[in-house]
């Protein structure tokens, strides 16, 4: 099975070093300071917007499509106001 072989998580991994690239590639060209909290946050969110995606895909395999649909965008609504939160916070910048 495809999805519980080595080469599935390779590619997610490499797929999570791709995304923190581009994304540190992105905050260095606005100018935002990035620390290890606002890192961590950044992480956090990058979870819970990918595992909306993964459950949704898991109750459709199981035959639960309707659960899965309402768990996707549910997860996909609370990314949505986390995100504004976390660009809002990324975008502050530090007293000096």
């Amino acid at each position: 099975m495809f999805f519980n072989g080595a080469l599935f998580w390779f590619l997610m991994g490499t797929l999570f070093i791709l995304v923190a690239a581009g994304f540190k590639t992105f905050a260095e060209g606005r100018g935002w300071v990035l620390n290890w909290w606002k890192w961590l946050l950044t992480i956090i969110w990058y979870a819970i917007f990918s595992l909306s995606f993964f459950a949704w895909g898991t109750l459709i395999g199981e035959n639960e499509s309707s659960a899965g649909i309402k768990l996707f965008l549910l997860g996909l609504f609370i990314s949505l106001i986390l995100g504004v939160g976390l660009w809002r916070l990324l975008v502050l910048k530090p007293k000096t």
